[in-house]
Order: C-alpha cells, then structure tokens, then sequence
C-alpha cells in the first residue's frame, strides 16, 4: 500500500513510448479545424481565447480551487440560496463532464435530505413533463445545447445555472446564475472540473446549513499535497496495464463523480475504451467481462477493496483509491486524506487525472490532442439553442 503521505520521493525514468496502442488514433487536422477556443460559431459567448495543456490544468487546481471557493462564498452574499432552492425537489442537469461533475453533490444532497435528480438534458423528450420544482443546469462553458434547451423549456423563476463563464447564453436564460468568474482550463477538464464540483459543493452547503462548509478551506491545500506526492503506486500500476486494452473505472455511490470522470478522460485524451460506473451496477453483469484486455480502477472504501480481491481472480491489475485503511491484498493502492463526500471526490479526481496522466506518458500517448471536431454541441446564443440541431 502507498500512503500519500509516507511515499517514496525517488524518481522513476521514463519508459520509451510504445506505438500502436489499441484505439489510439491521431488526427491532427481536427485540432485545426477545432481551433484555439473549440467553439463552432463566432458569437458573443466564448469559452477563452487559449487553453493550458492538461498537465498545466492539474497543476494550477491549488489556485484554481482557491479562488473558485472566493467565488462562491459571494454567491449566498448576493443571493439567499437556502430561500431560493431550500426544501424544494432538484434536478440537476449537465452533460459531458459536467455530467459527471453532479454525481457525488447529488449523493450528497440525497443524503441531506433533498430530493434531487440529474439528467443530461439529451434523455428529455422537448416539451416533456415538469420534473422538479428548480432546474439548475451546470455547464463549464454555460453554451451547452442539452443544458440550455432543457431550461428554456423551464417557466422563469425555476432557472438557475452554475458555469464557469462570466457570461454565457446559459447564464443570459437564468434567473440565477452563479459564476466561478472564468477559470482557465485545458481541453480536457482539469481545474475547471474540479472547480465545477466545488462549486456544487458549497451550493448543497448553502441550500441545506446555509454556509459552506469550513473544510473546503483545507481542500487547496491537500490537492497541492497530493500533486506534490510521487505516489510510486501509480507508476506501478500504469505499468502493470501495458498491453491493456480497455479499463473500468468503478466507484461507490459517493464516489461516482470520480469514476465517470476518470472513464470520460481516458477515453477524450489517450483515446483507451473506459467504462465509469458505481459499484452496485458493476456488480450485476458488467464486471463479467474482466479478463486479459481489462485493468481496473476502483475508489471508495471496504466494498470497493472487496470486490477488488474477486476480480483479482482473473490475474487482472487493479488500482484502488481509498481514504480508509481497507484489507487488500491484490490491488495497488492509494490512500488519500479523509474528507466530506463532495471534498473526497475532487481528491480522488485527482488521482484519477495522475492515473490517466501516467498510463499515457508510459504508452507514449499525446493527451492534447483530438480525434472529432464536435459539431452541434455548443452554441452562441440562446436563439440558436431552441433551433433544430443541424
């Protein structure tokens, strides 16, 4: 077991790049025609005008995280959110990473006793019955096509929004909208994701205690820990999945926000066939194909190192991210500090991008860049949201 805490600080050499890894296509010429901003109209809205690379993401989720928080203590200043969505039924709507951003504050707001659900915007039929009292949809851009429709079909009064643009066409239809005040991000989500999630956090801290809660001051600081720690067993287990095809990534219900988001980037950055999902649904069929083209990352705590031991069976590797001293015997493992649900899932979020970040760079793969220009998933205005995709 590797404690983040007590890990060898040696460095490791890095291992030659391997060529035709399985799915791991290149075309650059989408990166052209994609462009600085990834943004298919030339609108008023823009995400920004350059991205970091996903490396330098990862390391500026400190700051980042820091200054998102000093954004969303403002929000109950200029905003009585408990009033506003406090005992009242939610559904949360995102997609994309965004999508996988909601999981872990929905746990939490279940388990507080909000009646809470999340959607994609894209499983609603237009027009379809009323869900929910309040409507928050949450894009990192605010010019996502689902997140957009779906609140305009909202009446005005149950629309509230959380992107991280200062302004957007998600925020322009919004009786709320609460900004994270435009926070530079790579392509593939890093600090801008993790920022969304605390984002979520404090705003189920606001709806149900009325503040935030005081540990979201310590998060900056153990994410730059954890950043700073070698963690040799991620080095151990990238190697161990050479010649691995395809990975499931599996977490517990708390901790599902991680394992969607860990499955989104190995598929968006080295191009590697994932699957992120909780570990009860695993469980019921999904799990059966384990076997010589699988490798296996689990985050959560006793169930997870259970279940770690009986895929063990098949001679699979296995990473498990825990913030408990669990019993295994078969996986590598990561312990990360203990820390409130929403909190844990940015720090094993964490982990996850290492994960991600270290299987590449041992296959020689290039994380930046992109196999598809998207076509009709942003847009400029909220007029050309509610027209026909083309």
């Amino acid at each position: 077991m590797f404690d983040m805490a007590t890990a060898s600080s040696t460095a490791r050499p890095a291992a030659p790049a391997r060529a035709g890894e399985f799915c791991a296509r290149r075309v650059a010429d989408a990166n052209e025609r994609e462009g600085l901003a990834s943004s298919q109209g030339s609108g008023t809205f823009r995400t920004m005008d350059n991205w970091l690379s996903f490396e330098d993401g990862i390391a500026a989720q400190p700051q980042g995280l820091a200054d998102a928080l000093t954004a969303a203590r403002g929000w109950n200043e200029r905003h009585d959110l408990a009033a506003a969505l406090g005992g009242r039924s939610l559904l949360l709507v995102g997609i994309g990473a965004s999508y996988s951003a909601l999981a872990s504050p929905l746990y939490e707001l279940r388990r507080r006793g909000v009646r809470a659900a999340r959607s994609t915007g894209g499983d609603l039929p237009p027009a379809g019955v009323l869900l929910a009292e309040n409507y928050i949809g949450v894009s990192q851009s605010g010019r996502s096509r689902e997140t957009l429709q779906t609140l305009q079909q909202v009446e005005a009064g149950r629309r509230f929004s959380l992107v991280n643009a200062v302004e957007s066409p998600l925020a322009e239809v919004s009786d709320v909208s609460l900004s994270l005040g435009g926070i530079a991000d790579s392509r593939m989500s890093s600090v801008a994701f993790s920022a969304t999630v605390l984002g979520l956090g404090v705003l189920a801290d606001q709806i149900t205690d009325g503040a935030p809660h005081p540990g979201w001051a310590d998060l900056p600081g153990q994410v730059e820990s954890l950043l700073a720690d070698p963690l040799p067993a991620l080095a151990e287990f990238a190697e161990q999945t050479q010649g691995r095809e395809v990975f499931d990534v599996v977490g517990a219900a708390a901790s599902l926000t991680a394992a969607e988001q860990g499955a989104l980037l190995f598929r968006e950055g080295p191009f590697i066939p994932s699957l992120g999902t909780d570990t009860r649904s695993y469980l019921h069929g999904p799990m059966d194909c384990t076997g010589r083209a699988t490798a296996h990352v689990l985050v959560g705590r006793e169930r997870e190192a259970q279940l770690a031991d009986q895929l063990a069976e098949k001679g699979v590797p296995i990473l498990l991210v825990t913030d408990r001293p669990v019993t295994t015997s078969t996986a590598t493992v990561v312990r990360i500090p203990e820390a409130p649900v929403v909190q844990r899932s940015i720090l094993e979020t964490v982990v996850l991008q290492r994960v991600v970040t270290e299987v590449s760079r041992l296959r020689g793969l290039d994380v930046e860049q992109r196999a598809f220009v998207r076509q009709d998933t942003k847009v400029d205005s909220p007029e050309e949201a509610t027209a026909p995709a083309a």
